[in-house]
């Protein structure tokens, strides 16, 4: 399927994509402050820079996007691009291999993972806070 929008207008419209600060990590991030938590954001010491970050209980925290990290969730977050699938499908690939490799790398440092999904987040944030929750005071 050919793309409807000119490559011109797309380019405007994906530069205006935000890699942090998002909407969903915002609202996990102002649910825990809210909650008494504090954390480090972006840590760049750490690889892969996680969104979320307890440095005394070891706990990094992604947040990732369902299209942009190739969730296969089923939800409408994680659609497949129907233009320019030889890009799309290779792009998200290296991306949902890359998340591992940062993954793989943070639990040989002795850090305990966590990624938070954009469906389970926008469908029940509730669940998610209290799971996270329940992992910040098992350490």
């Amino acid at each position: 399927m050919a793309d409807t929008i000119s490559s011109d207008r797309r380019s405007k419209i994906m530069s205006h994509i935000k890699s942090k600060d998002t909407s969903i990590e915002m609202m996990v991030r102002r649910r825990l402050f809210a909650m008494g938590y504090r954390y480090r954001v972006n840590y760049k010491a750490l690889p892969g820079k996680p969104d979320i970050v307890f440095t005394k209980k070891k706990i990094a925290i992604f947040i990732h996007g369902c299209y942009w990290h190739g969730h296969d969730c089923g939800s409408r977050y994680a659609h497949t691009s129907q233009s320019n699938r030889a890009y799309w499908g290779p792009k998200i690939e290296r991306t949902k291999q890359r998340d591992q490799e940062h993954i793989q790398e943070l639990e040989a440092l002795g850090w305990k993972v966590v990624v938070l999904w954009e469906c389970q987040i926008r469908m029940n944030l509730e669940d998610v806070l209290q799971n996270l929750v329940d992992e910040l005071h098992r350490k």
